[in-house]
Order: C-alpha cells, then structure tokens, then sequence
C-alpha cells in the first residue's frame, strides 16, 4: 500500500515531501525580489550611485567643518576664516557642519533604502521630509549668501535628488498600497 500526499480543497496539486521542501525554500526568495527582479535592481543601483559624489562630500565637509570649529573654539579663537563664506564664529561653523553631517545621513539613508529595495512609506517619507528641508534651506542660505545658480547646482544637487527619488519612491508605494487595498 503506498501513501499518497493528501490534498486538502483549494490548496493545489498535492506535493510529496521533497517537492514541498524545495518549494517552501523557493517560496521566500521569491517574495523577496518581487519588485521587478534585475532590471528594478540595476536601476536602484545607479540611482544610488548618483548620490556617492555628494554623500562622501557632504561627509568629508562636515567632519572638517565640525573639528576646526572644535579647534578654534579651544584655542579660544571668537571668529575663523572658514574659507569660502568669511570670518565666522565656531559656533556658526558647528551648525553648518551639523547641516553638512545630516545631508550626509539623509543621502545615506536614501541610498540605503534604494539599494535594499525598501517598499515602505515608514521608511521613506522621514527621508523625503528631512531631504525637502535641507534642500529647501540651502536654497534659502544660497539666496542670503548670493551663492550663484551654478554653484548651489554643484554643491546642492545631491541634495535637490534625493528629495526627487524620495518623493518619486513615496508615490510609488503608497500608489501600491492603494491598489493592495482595492483588490
């Protein structure tokens, strides 16, 4: 007498053991990479990649704008030359840098988001909210300061995009979780 699998209503063909053990490994994998698979993937690559210029940069700055300003603040300096701008006081050069540092950790997060193919809005819209202030500031501090249109471009476009592909992926989720909830 042999064993036949049992079939229960509506679950599919019956599986024998070996098939439901490659299946149920199969199974998450497929989940995983639901989003469109390698060509979505290449795609969130590049769009991550296109930050890394503007990431280590808003890094580097930052870091340096935050020791000199510790430098200068214990050498009991009141104003320092900080290069571009002009003389300011080590507290004016510590929040520019803490400016500096946050685009930094939001352009990282960005691209920690893409390159993971996060598929939430909990994820994305703090990255979106804080990308749209600090752009919008620089734009305001590139205003007051008479910073050139092509030299925020340079400095700022890290910025101005990953409030572009936070919003974009915004709109992409909530879009699909609008249509999970209608059908």
């Amino acid at each position: 007498m042999s064993e036949e699998p049992q079939r229960t209503e509506g679950a599919g063909p019956a599986l024998g053991p070996k098939a439901e053990e490659t299946a149920g490994e199969a199974g998450p994998a497929v989940e995983a990479h639901g989003d469109g698979g390698g060509a979505h993937a290449g795609l969130r690559l590049l769009a991550a990649a296109v930050m890394l210029p503007w990431l280590l940069a808003y890094g580097i700055f930052g870091v340096s704008a935050v020791t000199r300003a510790a430098q200068a603040y214990g050498a009991g300096l009141k104003r320092l030359d900080a290069g571009y701008t002009r003389f300011v006081t080590p507290g004016e050069l510590v929040f520019v840098g803490a400016l500096l540092l946050a685009a930094f950790a939001v352009l990282l997060a960005c691209s920690l988001l893409l390159l993971f193919g996060h598929r939430s809005a909990t994820g994305w819209l703090p990255v979106l909210l804080v990308a749209a202030g600090l752009a919008a500031g620089s734009v305001w501090a590139s205003v007051q300061g008479g910073l050139h249109p092509i030299l925020w471009t340079l400095f700022f476009f890290g910025l101005a995009y990953c409030t572009a592909v936070a919003l974009v992926r915004v709109l992409q989720v909530t879009r699909a979780e609008r249509r999970g909830r209608i059908a």
